[in-house]
């Protein structure tokens, strides 16, 4: 299998910089160093950190200086921010780029034109998925709704009513409904072990988004579909939708269906539901291997992490040449 460059610390310990190269100390439960293990600075790109593990910020500057980016996740799972370098090295941001970005935005028109063609192909993908299940799921009706919406709001009510149904949908496509049957859509925190999953996965995803972005000139703070005032980063949210259908809810079947992942692999800490460490090795062996399957587009052969950051440069191609954007749509 591929190396997707990306590192997971799911143990306590230290991280820190030694001889040109990071290094990570793993801790017993008594904060005494049990093992130690070399991450080559040339063979990684992220760093996900899902310990308590100790960081200076001589290691940080380093990790910049390497354009490697950090993901933070609290001691319950939950995602808690990004480390994204700023250094020379670091991807050149066209003020030409960043000004059409924001032109695209405050181009009503412009922006609504893109919101809908990235929620239809989320809608698309995410029907595609039920057609290879063999499940029966009427998309039109909504794919209708949003040819006529004229408005941000507009869009995302039905984005909205469509995955409420899809979401129901996911009952017929998964086995075990003892256990991960779908009641309702619920986050931060999930309140069972199906919401737990999706939003392990959709944040993994989010993730790999933003990494893709920041390997272009666009400005991650600046999205389309998503309102970015809200928060401080967005435009990964946009191009999530597009590939949550693709690669998170198909790891999910896939994964649930053939029991790889069991109820035995979640734990409850402090009311909230979060898998062992165990389970995310197994999830992220999985996530990798999609990651970086390969599918062939017409003379390329890329992988998804390829085709994620060229959706971005299609998004770029389209606010800076006015050439017309259409979302990506995997095949059935």
């Amino acid at each position: 299998m591929k190396n997707d460059r990306t590192h997971f610390i799911l143990n306590n310990g230290k991280l820190y910089r030694k001889d040109n190269n990071i290094y990570f100390d793993k801790f017993d439960e008594q904060n005494l160093v049990v093992g130690t293990k070399i991450l080559p600075i040339n063979g990684i790109d992220e760093v996900y950190i899902l310990g308590k593990v100790e960081l200076d910020t001589y290691t940080m500057s380093f990790l910049s200086t390497n354009n490697i980016l950090l993901h933070i996740f609290s001691a319950h799972g939950s995602f808690r921010g990004n480390f994204y370098p700023n250094s020379p090295n670091s991807v050149n941001k066209s003020g030409f780029v960043f000004l059409n970005q924001l032109r695209s935005f405050d181009d009503e028109i412009k922006r609504v034109a893109i919101a809908k063609e990235i929620t239809r192909a989320r809608m698309k993908n995410a029907a595609n998925n039920c057609i290879k299940k063999a499940v029966k799921f009427e998309t039109q009706k909504y794919l209708n709704a949003l040819d006529k919406a004229s408005s941000i709001a507009e869009i995302m009510a039905c984005e909205g009513a469509f995955a409420k149904e899809y979401y129901q949908k996911w009952n017929e496509i998964i086995k075990d409904q003892k256990s991960f049957k779908f009641i309702t859509r619920s986050k931060r925190p999930p309140t069972d072990k199906i919401n737990a999953f999706i939003s392990y996965v959709n944040t993994r995803i989010y993730n790999v988004c933003l990494s893709e972005i920041y390997k272009t000139e666009l400005d991650p703070r600046i999205s389309f579909l998503h309102e970015p005032n809200y928060r401080s980063l967005s435009l990964h949210l946009d191009l999530a939708e597009i590939f949550k259908p693709l690669i998170g809810d198909n790891l999910i079947f896939n994964m649930l269906n053939k029991k790889e992942i069991t109820p035995k692999d979640f734990k409850t800490n402090a009311g909230r539901i979060r898998f062992s460490n165990d389970a995310v090795q197994k999830i992220e062996l999985n996530m990798i291997k999609s990651l970086t399957s390969v599918v062939s587009l017409g003379k390329q052969n890329l992988t998804y992490r390829q085709i994620i950051r060229r959706e971005a440069n299609r998004i770029k191609k389209c606010i800076c040449e006015n050439y017309p954007y259409e979302g990506f749509v995997g095949e059935i």
